[in-house]
């Protein structure tokens, strides 16, 4: 896949729901957002994605994730009529509110790029991020978020991986302002490579709905909640982990605590057959 850098400058724009949009990661996961990308029109679906704060200090890399889409056209996000621009939309795993937590700064962008090969405060968003760069950028950044204890959910990969009876960590948590509580891609790579990518509730499947559009999107559902935990534990990919899509998993958290997937599952068989 190809990287590139997606820039917001507070001074152009104010991100007012910042930190709702990261309160929804830490609780499902994830979050999406529609995010101009300039002139590029080389952004690809499955495409990795920096995002870097520009304008006042701080200024740095303050989120990543993945284009949900190729670019787009839409009406210009600064309202003026008649006026468009060229979008992604972005699942975003990482989420940094500058008010609160530290950046990537430029230190750690120097230690990432000490040639200079990069531009990394552009005046727009979509630029290409250099391949010489990128082992090292992805190293230091996974590296900076472990040792700050930012939320860590990593796209789904549609790597195949034999049947290991492993556990990982899961659920290590830190109090900042909030409580934030770290996920382990590897173990949801496992899960999903055991159960596959239809919902294990309704069985749905992306791919056989929608092509190669749907192919590997699914989410993945902690079958015991790490906030009610509360703690650092053991999981087991394949008991402690299902794959749903985003409906049945809206239904599974629209109580807490959540329901049970046999309850969800009791609950959609009565109203069907009740129709």
């Amino acid at each position: 896949m190809n990287t590139f850098l997606f820039a917001w400058n507070p001074n152009r724009w104010s991100w007012t729901d910042l930190q709702e949009c990261i309160k929804n990661l830490e609780t499902v996961g994830y979050v999406e957002r529609r995010w101009s990308c300039g002139n590029s029109k080389s952004i690809k679906k499955g495409d990795r994605i920096f995002l870097i704060r520009l304008g006042e200090e701080p200024r740095g890399i303050m989120g990543s994730g993945y284009a949900k889409s190729s670019y787009y056209v839409a009406p210009h996000w600064d309202g003026t009529e008649g006026k468009a621009t060229n979008y992604v939309d972005i699942e975003f795993d990482i989420l940094i509110n500058p008010e609160i937590n530290k950046l990537f700064d430029k230190k750690h962008i120097d230690s990432v790029d000490k040639n200079n090969l990069q531009q990394w405060f552009p005046q727009q968003s979509g630029i290409s991020i250099k391949g010489d760069v990128l082992d090292a950028l992805e190293s230091n950044w996974f590296d900076f978020v472990k040792e700050n204890k930012y939320i860590k959910n990593s796209f789904v990969s549609n790597d195949v991986v034999t049947e290991i009876k492993e556990t990982f960590l899961e659920g290590k948590s830190k109090d900042i302002t909030q409580t934030r509580y770290e996920r382990n891609p590897e173990a949801r790579k496992r899960c999903l490579s055991h159960y596959g990518y239809s919902c294990g509730v309704c069985s749905f499947n992306f791919e056989q709905h929608f092509g190669e559009i749907g192919k590997c999107f699914i989410h993945v559902h902690h079958i015991n909640q790490i906030s009610e935990i509360g703690k650092e534990y053991e999981i087991d990919p394949i008991n402690d982990l299902i794959p749903v899509c985003p409906n049945c998993h809206a239904m599974i958290h629209s109580k807490r605590p959540a329901f049970k997937i046999d309850e969800i599952k009791e609950i959609r068989k009565t109203t069907i057959n009740s129709k």
